[in-house]
């Protein structure tokens, strides 16, 4: 297993995809209600057994990410619209906003709809999504 990969404070954007992987509509920007984007890479492994020993043989490599989401007043209305979305996510470490990673995956929740909600107490909700194509580097300016 390797050590994941966790963006604290990330700038994170949403671009919603059509049918042919076009961009269909606005990106939304769900900077503001994030407090962390985690990638995980797993590579697992076959046991093999042959007459010249033991070996192991890798398997398909399988990358997730897990979104934490600091639930505000505005969270609703900016991730209501990508439920049920095929979307690019277009991920930036503030740190480091020269590149950032992008990967597609799908949106099946509205975290506004999660997490505690005693008076008085943040609303953090964390999610898992499954990261359904190879994640890139790209080199840009800061989005903002």
């Amino acid at each position: 297993m390797v050590a994941p990969i966790i963006v604290y404070r990330p700038l994170l954007h949403l671009q919603p995809l059509d049918s042919e992987g076009e961009e269909d509509g606005a990106a939304v920007d769900v900077s503001c209600d994030m407090s962390s984007v985690e990638l995980t890479v797993d590579t697992p492994t076959t046991d093999v057994t042959t007459f010249c020993g033991n070996f192991q043989i890798p398997d398909d490599i399988t990358v997730g990410a897990t979104l934490e989401v600091t639930v505000n007043d505005e969270t609703d209305s900016r991730w209501s619209a990508l439920v049920g979305k095929r979307v690019r996510a277009d991920l930036w470490d503030r740190t480091d906003a020269a590149k950032y990673r992008s990967f597609e995956t799908q949106i099946q929740l509205n975290p506004s709809l999660y997490g505690p909600d005693d008076p008085g107490e943040a609303r953090a909700f964390s999610f898992d999504v499954a990261v359904t194509s190879a994640v890139t580097w790209h080199d840009s300016e800061s989005p903002s």
